[in-house]
């Protein structure tokens, strides 16, 4: 759930317009500057250029718990692809494309390594079901 945060208004100047009352008498409105006075919330929405925060916190122990990028590669892959199998292809590449996205400024190796796994995934399985490696990757038929 995006949370909310406060932001300061901003001020602006207002251009002069002529405004019409009920009995038809006009006046003129003259150019003002609008001070920035007040704050008021609106929805996170993350930073400039990166979107909203869509992506779900992970479930605790979702891919063996803590540590799963200190242990070693092969462990790493047998954890990935085992949940493939029990949840599915879709879920767990979600998950590491998640943990892709929350690594990208942080700690870059941690996401390359679950850009990699979320890849092996991918064209190693087709829902549930295991194939070989490149037949997992969905293409558009040829006409």
């Amino acid at each position: 759930m995006a949370k909310t945060i406060p932001v300061r208004r901003k001020g602006y100047k207002r251009k002069g317009y002529t405004a019409t009352r009920k009995g038809g008498k006009k006046v003129k409105v003259s150019p003002a500057k609008v001070k920035p006075s007040s704050t008021f919330k609106i929805r996170d929405r993350g930073k400039a250029g990166r979107g909203p925060k869509v992506v779900p916190p992970l479930k605790k122990g979702a891919l063996g718990g803590p540590g799963f990028f200190d242990r070693p590669k092969s462990d790493q892959e047998n954890i990935v692809f085992n949940r493939a199998r029990e949840i599915g292809e879709r879920k767990v590449v979600g998950e590491l494309r998640a943990l892709q996205v929350f690594f990208k400024r942080t700690d870059p190796e941690k996401s390359r390594r679950a850009l990699e796994l979320s890849k092996k995934v991918a064209g190693s399985f087709k829902g549930k079901e295991e194939v070989e490696y490149p037949e997992g990757f969905r293409r558009k038929p040829e006409e």
